[in-house]
């Protein structure tokens, strides 16, 4: 059952014990706001300033490293004792700074100089929440634990409401301004492609992608009435193509791998059902599967019953009673096709990937008889993922920061 209970989820506190430094955060204005809720409450913020340049933050709390990134981590040791920082905030733990900071803060701890990380990244439990975490995230997370730990945890005598906030937010525009801007920087902090580190091209995909979006509505509109109302389906999610989700939290390291062994598990198990692979909103206008989806159902046979959609909303999908399960690697819409009941076959590392939540047998098993989802265990691992990690808020519109920090005095 659901509450009408909107009151703060997140339980965690984060204790704010002394001076703070921020390393690369969201697109946009988020790290700026969150220093300045800080300096107002009398704690001292610096920020890393990278080529990259990121706006918001006055003169006074910028230290500038244009040097080669590989040489930062002696760097950001240096400045953690002069300015006797006790917090690192950062986005994400892809970035190679980020990723030396987490490495240098635990080897502090052996030279007795603590420094607590704090890693933000989008909701687990999309779309009204952002995650916070300390070591890591997603496939890194700390709440990888088993089964029997989250069996032993309290569990909700009614899911509570998140509140919603507005979808169009004004702050957005200086997303866009950062990512003009980003892409003409020649500077590396990621050893990939990442739209953290866009280049040229990518603000044509943005556009691009924007006006996909509306031709997809129409062009899909009967593919998606076959798919959703005529005939049962297992859902496919597709994840941004440089996800490191997948490359490093799986053993399948792209999208037409996955895309492959699906297809070919669900041509050994299919029967009188559909499949129906969803395009990541994120990367419209960056890539299109639709030739190997049409090639590999051609190749195994199943190509009358294998489709290719884009955006839909999913709490609608999975509301759907045609809706037999869920194929993902590790996406985030794994927590909300558990939510929903929907079972859920995922061939990653993340949290929600234990016995009970997910199939633990092969794709073709699942494809064969999917199982049902343990309500009271999910009760119990939604109800510590939310009060643990979660926030409900957003990066671009409101953020309660009250809410979230406490001060020591």
């Amino acid at each position: 059952m659901i509450s009408k209970d909107i009151r703060p989820f997140f339980k965690k506190k984060v204790v704010i014990e002394g001076n703070c430094l921020f390393l690369m955060g969201p697109i946009g204005t988020f790290f700026s706001r969150l220093s300045n809720y800080l300096e107002e409450n009398n704690v001292r913020t610096y920020k890393i300033s990278f080529p990259l340049y990121e706006y918001g933050f006055p003169k006074s709390r910028l230290i500038k490293f244009h040097q080669d990134i590989y040489l930062f981590k002696n760097y950001l040791k240096k400045i953690l004792i002069e300015k006797e920082i006790k917090h690192i905030f950062m986005y994400g733990n892809v970035l190679i700074p980020h990723r030396q900071a987490l490495v240098l803060v635990e080897e502090l701890k052996k030279e007795d100089i603590y420094v607590k990380s704090h890693i933000f990244e989008l909701g687990y439990l999309r779309p009204n929440f952002v995650t916070l975490e300390s070591k890591g995230i997603n496939y890194d997370s700390s709440f990888i634990k088993t089964r029997e730990f989250y069996l032993k945890q309290d569990s909700y005598k009614f899911f509570p409401i998140p509140k919603k906030h507005a979808r169009f937010r004004i702050r957005k525009i200086w997303k866009t301004i950062s990512f003009i801007n980003h892409s003409f920087k020649n500077y590396k902090i990621v050893n990939k492609e990442h739209k953290l580190q866009p280049k040229p091209i990518y603000i044509w995909y943005q556009i691009k992608g924007f006006f996909l979006k509306y031709y997809f509505r129409i062009n899909e509109y009967k593919i998606k009435k076959k798919c959703f109302v005529e005939d049962k389906f297992f859902i496919v999610i597709l994840q941004v193509s440089t996800d490191s989700q997948i490359t490093e939290g799986s053993d399948i390291k792209d999208n037409k791998q996955f895309i492959y062994k699906v297809i070919k598990d669900f041509s050994i198990a299919s029967q009188n059902i559909n499949l129906v692979f969803k395009h990541h909103p994120r990367d419209r206008g960056y890539t299109n599967y639709s030739d190997i989806i049409e090639k590999f159902s051609k190749e195994f046979r199943v190509y009358n019953k294998v489709f290719y959609i884009h955006d839909l909303f999913l709490s609608k999908l999975f509301q759907n009673p045609n809706c037999k399960g869920t194929v993902l690697i590790n996406s985030t819409v794994g927590y909300q096709s558990l939510y929903h009941s929907v079972p859920v076959k995922s061939l990653g590392t993340s949290p929600y990937n234990i016995t009970g939540l997910t199939d633990q047998r092969d794709l073709i098993s699942f494809f064969k008889n999917p199982p049902t989802v343990d309500k009271l265990l999910l009760n119990k691992f939604y109800k510590y993922i939310l009060e643990n990690s979660q926030i409900n808020g957003n990066f671009d519109g409101f953020f309660p920061f009250k809410d979230v920090f406490i001060f020591k005095k």
